[in-house]
């Protein structure tokens, strides 16, 4: 690895403000890990990825930001660059041997009501993500709060992921629809 990015992952590992992590994946790019929550790490998960954009300019962000929160990656899952993950209501987990694209976005709520009396005064709601096993999430995809993503499912890049993925679907588009 080059010194620049043992230098960089260190810096940003300084930042960590997450006191409750278990587990330790590899970290290949800067990572952020941040909230009161808790976020949990299987054996061999990677984060990060040398071959693709961002490798040595971007990071990836990991929050649970309330002390309820939670966020967990499996065994065998590798994050590319640029993925940002936030929990900020009951939690976001990662099966096993899943793959995500770089510039991913997951989020377990909406961080702020739509009716904009009550952005300033209320939270958003919020609703469990879970992503099963052996899934893939292509590049720039976004899944949003309540939804399942079964295992062996394909998330097309750049989808946007409101409603639940069958086991082995693959879904694209905006909002993403099943196409097989």
């Amino acid at each position: 690895m080059r010194l620049i990015q043992r230098l960089r992952i260190s810096w940003f590992k300084r930042q960590w403000t997450c006191e409750r992590i278990e587990g330790q994946p590899q970290l290949r790019i800067p990572v952020v890990l941040a909230g009161r929550g808790s976020i949990s790490f299987g054996q061999d998960v990677v984060l990060g990825w040398e071959q693709s954009a961002g490798y040595l300019s971007g990071y990836t962000y990991i929050e649970a930001r309330n002390p309820e929160s939670s966020v967990s990656f499996g065994d065998l899952c590798h994050l590319n660059n640029g993925v940002m993950v936030v929990s900020e209501g009951p939690g976001i987990s990662f099966g096993r041997r899943c793959l995500i694209g770089p510039g991913v976005h997951v989020y377990d709520s909406d961080f702020h009501p739509l009716a904009a009396q009550d952005r300033r005064d209320r939270p958003g709601e919020t609703a469990r993500v879970e992503i099963g096993d052996d899934v893939f999430v292509g590049t720039n995809a976004l899944i949003l709060k309540g939804v399942t993503v079964g295992d062996g499912g394909v998330v097309g890049a750049g989808a946007v992921v409101v409603a639940d993925v069958p086991p082995g679907a693959v879904v694209a588009g905006n909002p993403a629809r099943v196409l097989s």
